[in-house]
């Protein structure tokens, strides 16, 4: 085909040098933007420069957030995410492709989100979602946990290395969720729902470890909210880091700081009850101790030689006793009979006293009439017959006058 004479008047541009004019033209005609745009297929250069979309509901513009540009202090975005860039066009010229080179980043429409969090809030309470009253004791001896979370995430094993670490004999049972992002809100209130249901625990923590704002919204929303609220098995929250407060936070029976606080919270009776126990153990302990050294130091009286001792010092004194008794009944004994012999003596010579054979060997004599005694001479009349006694006879007379 031939060509005209103007065309062939045009001289003509090789791609790299079309390429770095568009470069030239970009870069000095758009070097300071602010654009806001929805994050879409983040990707990572080995933990380095950041490369994403930024879209909206018509257009779509490549992006480049490079190592260096002073992204320590600002967290990175995730796909979904609403920001506001600062930065400058430019062309990658090996692909002749134009991108947003971004110098600064924000997440976008915060202003909006806190007070559409604010409303919310506000209507919860007044429906008395946040009432104290409403709150469930916490079991201090649960016989299951639920620990309602990422299976991936941290603070999971941070949690589960508590439970280790201070030797909770209960059941710990994960149900794992989607913790930030679209679908987390809904996998959330879901498996709270799940769990209630069945009664799959005694009680439940819900939460995550730390992010920033965006990355913690899934837990107020106002579905993860209600199922908190609504749950009759009490609901710990355990969300983000000290100052982060999402707003299942005031509907839950109790809030900790952290998931890893959480954790210490539940385990804390148990190593209270663990403690107590090896106290009374040690107490106890020594209390058998101390009674057995005591049983030691009485039965060590009782061996044979300290036996064989006491023995003799328990009997001497009473066979001393027995000896005096002993004595002093044979000394009254013998007073008694020599008083008993004295009298005898005494009432035999008595006797013999008054024994008329006595008066009859002094050359006396006796006289009777009809077996009495004749003690007087009235007493004899003539012809009488008396008998009269000497010591060595008898002789029977009468009497005359």
């Amino acid at each position: 085909m031939a060509l005209s004479q103007s065309s062939q008047t045009v001289p003509a541009l090789t791609v790299s040098q079309l390429t770095a004019e568009v470069k030239e033209l970009l870069e000095s005609g758009f070097s300071d933007l602010v654009v806001e745009g929805e994050v879409s297929g983040l990707r990572n250069t080995s933990g380095k420069h950041l490369y994403f979309s930024l879209k909206d509901d018509t257009a779509l513009i490549k992006a480049v957030w490079f190592s260096w540009a002073a992204r320590a202090s600002t967290p990175p975005p995730s796909d979904g995410d609403r920001v506001r860039v600062w930065g400058r066009l430019s062309v990658y010229e090996p692909q002749g492709q134009y991108q947003f080179v971004i110098s600064r980043l924000e997440a976008a429409g915060l202003g909006d989100i806190l007070a559409r969090l604010e409303r919310l809030k506000q209507k919860l309470a007044q429906e008395g979602l946040f009432d104290p009253e409403r709150r469930k004791p916490i079991p201090p001896y649960p016989q299951v946990i639920g620990l309602v979370t990422s299976s991936a995430a941290a603070a999971l094993q941070d949690m589960l290395r508590i439970f280790r670490q201070n030797e909770v004999p209960t059941k710990i049972r994960v149900f794992p969720v989607s913790v930030q992002g679209a679908e987390a809100p809904d996998r959330i209130s879901r498996m709270i729902e799940y769990v209630n249901t069945h009664r799959l625990a005694d009680v439940i923590i819900v939460g995550r470890g730390g992010g920033s704002f965006e990355d913690l919204l899934a837990f107020s929303e106002e579905g993860v909210v209600r199922a908190v609220a609504s749950s009759t098995i009490p609901i710990i929250s355990a969300v983000g880091h000290e100052t982060d407060s999402p707003l299942c936070d005031w509907a839950a029976d109790l809030r900790c700081p952290t998931p890893t606080a959480a954790a210490e919270w539940l385990s804390r009776p148990w190593r209270q009850l663990k403690e107590s126990l090896a106290g009374f153990h040690s107490q106890l302990e020594q209390t058998i101790r101390s009674r057995l050294e005591r049983t030691r130091a009485t039965l060590s009286d009782f061996r044979a030689d300290r036996l064989q001792v006491t023995f003799e010092r328990l009997l001497q004194p009473r066979v001393q006793r027995l000896d005096e008794a002993k004595n002093s009944l044979m000394k009254a004994w013998e007073e008694k009979s020599n008083g008993l012999k004295n009298r005898w003596t005494l009432a035999y010579n008595t006797l013999q006293a008054l024994n008329p054979g006595q008066v009859l060997d002094r050359g006396f004599a006796f006289v009777t009439h009809d077996n009495r005694a004749v003690t007087s001479a009235e007493q004899a009349r003539e012809t009488q017959r008396l008998t009269i006694q000497w010591k060595d006879g008898v002789v029977n007379a009468a009497v005359e006058e």
